[in-house]
């Protein structure tokens, strides 16, 4: 059978009021500092996430850059490319005319000293055709 007398009483206020100050004193501070925790917490979580995101737009605008770049690298290439092939071509063209017209030359200069030796051969075949029907006339 239980008895209940002051001690059980005295106790039965003994432990509330500790169960009040411990909830007064370190309970509440550590939930306090704990909540506390909890939303820095959080907040830095936010801010990661942020930063995560910023971070994603930022390297899509670099890489839409870098992309942008090396079209207009190609661009560039390509039209240099084209440029250098059309001045090739002239040059070739300017070249081609230079040789044509030094070729037409050496052909005139050639034909003009053919006919020079030609002149000068005729002068030299007269003398010996004459020198050669004198002998056969002669011989024969």
């Amino acid at each position: 059978m239980i008895r209940i007398n002051i001690t059980v009483l005295f106790q039965l206020l003994s432990f509330l009021f500790l169960l009040f100050m411990l909830r007064r004193i370190l309970f509440k501070p550590i939930l306090e500092i704990l909540d506390e925790r909890k939303r820095t917490l959080e907040k830095q979580a936010k801010t990661a996430r942020e930063c995560r995101r910023r971070t994603r737009e930022t390297l899509g605008e670099y890489r839409r850059e870098i992309a942008a770049a090396r079209r207009r690298a190609l661009d560039i290439q390509e039209q240099t490319e084209k440029e250098a092939s059309e001045s090739r071509a002239k040059m070739l063209r300017q070249k081609r005319a230079e040789a044509g017209a030094q070729l037409a030359e050496v052909r005139e200069q050639l034909e003009k000293e053919m006919a020079g030796q030609s002149a000068a051969l005729r002068g030299q075949v007269e003398p010996l055709r004459d020198f050669v029907v004198q002998r056969v006339l002669r011989d024969g």
